[in-house]
Parts: structure tokens; sequence; C-alpha cells
């Protein structure tokens, strides 16, 4: 076993019993931004990238991770972008950043400062919500989740859900979308097959057993699986975006009113 595989099996068997119910620190971020989230850009890179709105203009930090000073590396602003960006995330296979703004999906190059590809999702121009694995990118605008292929950003599918969607995110097997009232796990193949009376405004895969869910209106953190809850944390207020950095277990939570991130470690691994 190589030393990425005895990390990823540590990842694997830890659950909520290794975190408190307390952050382990915060990080102040600016009071007068409007922060639209984060996402993680994974080893070889290992930096954490936050986008905020101020002065009508978007603007992308990169953060370094290992140490708990999360010191600024580099602030791009997205001159080509000008509404809001609703979602984000990071496409290891593409190498890029994938925006969700004004109902369109914007491919982002960071290392050329450019846009690559643009592609209209939602006509109406509602708030979407975007997720992606190896092969697969979904896009869910208000109700309707959409799949598209990775490297040629193809249509393939698409699915109506019942509920407005607050967030999406998915893996080989399960796609997981969040509603203020509601969890929901689909297959493959779209169908639905398990249902909880629980919101979400964000969710995060932590491992392959465990997902976690950010709920901003109950202000709570949640560690879910696909058969049951786990344990809700709470007092997390006005939770607005999860990651999760699997090679040293770090659980960052970005949160509003006040705009800071709250740090969860595990209290201890096996070595």
């Amino acid at each position: 076993m190589t030393s990425s595989d005895t990390t990823i099996s540590r990842h694997d068997q830890l659950d909520q019993s290794n975190y408190t119910t307390n952050e382990t620190f915060s990080i102040p971020l600016e009071s007068l931004y409007i922060y639209c989230g984060m996402t993680y850009l994974p080893s070889p890179r290992n930096e954490l990238a936050i986008i905020y709105t101020h002065n009508d203009r978007n603007i992308l930090e990169l953060r370094q991770i290992e140490t708990n000073n999360f010191e600024l590396i580099r602030s791009i602003e997205l001159n080509e972008i000008s509404s809001s960006i609703d979602d984000f995330i990071w496409c290891l296979q593409r190498n890029e950043f994938l925006f969700m703004s004004n109902g369109q999906l914007i491919t982002y190059n960071h290392d050329k400062d450019q846009i690559t590809n643009t592609l209209l999702i939602d006509k109406d121009k509602n708030k979407c919500r975007i997720a992606c694995n190896s092969t697969l990118i979904a896009c869910v605008d208000s109700r309707t989740l959409k799949l598209y292929e990775l490297n040629t950003l193809k249509y393939l599918k698409q699915k109506r859900l019942d509920h407005v969607c607050e967030d999406i995110e998915f893996d080989n097997q399960y796609f997981v979308s969040t509603h203020t009232g509601k969890l929901e796990f689909l297959d493959r193949t779209l169908f639905s097959i398990r249902r909880f009376a629980i919101g979400g405004t964000s969710i995060c895969r932590f491992n392959k057993n465990l997902w976690l869910i950010a709920d901003a209106f109950d202000d709570r953190l949640l560690w879910q699986s696909l058969d049951k809850l786990l344990l809700t944390i709470c007092h997390v207020h006005q939770p607005r975006s999860i990651v999760v950095i699997p090679n040293i277990s770090r659980i960052i939570i970005q949160c509003n009113d006040p705009n800071r991130l709250l740090i969860y470690d595990p209290i201890s691994t096996n070595s």
C-alpha cells in the first residue's frame, strides 16, 4: 500500500466521533465583502479558492491551507464576468474553474486568466448550482438537474426535481440534492432512492461513507450517511459553503454575519 493509499484509507475511517462540536480555530474575513463560496484545489496545487463580490466586481482569492493562517497566494479580478457568481467548483480533470453566473456555465483557466467556454444552462437566468465528478458535470437550474459530458460540455439528459434545490453534489454512485426541508439521494440513473426531512444550504462529500450538510436556515452542520443522520452540530451561524481537505481531514466552513472561516480538525488520527 502506498503512502497515498494509507492517507485515503485513514480518512475513510474517520467520522463525527473524531471531531469536537467546537471549531479548532477560525479565520476572520473582510466584513464588507459578499462571499459567494469556496472550493478546494487538490494536490499538487493544494489551495483554497474563495470568491467574493465588492463594488460590483468578482474577486477570486487563492489561499494556502497547510498552515493555520491561510495566507493569501493570489487575488484575481474576474473582469470578464460582470454578473454575480452563484456557485463555482474546481474541476481537476479540466484543470479549470467551473462558474455558474446569470444562468450560464463558464469554464475558466486561471493560469491564463481567461474564459475558455460559455454554455447557457437556464434562459430564465435563475441561480444555478454546479457539481462534477471525473466524467460528468451536473447543473441544477431551480428544479431541473441537467447532466453534461465533462470534456465536451455536450448535453446528456435531465431530471425534474420536485423541490427547489439549494445545492447538488455527486460521486460515481449517488447524486445528493438539498432543499430547505429535504435531502434527496438519487442513483446514477437519476432515480430517487432515499429522502430525509432535513434542510441544507450546502453539501460536501466527507469520505466514501459520509456527507456533510451546512444548514444556514437552522445554523447547523449535519453529518449524514445514506442510511441515517449521524450527528448535528448546532450554533454554526450562517454557514454558506463547506469543503473537506482529505489529506489532513480538515473541514472548512465559510460563514456569513460575521464573515469568517471555521476550521474543524480531527482530535487525533491513527498513524
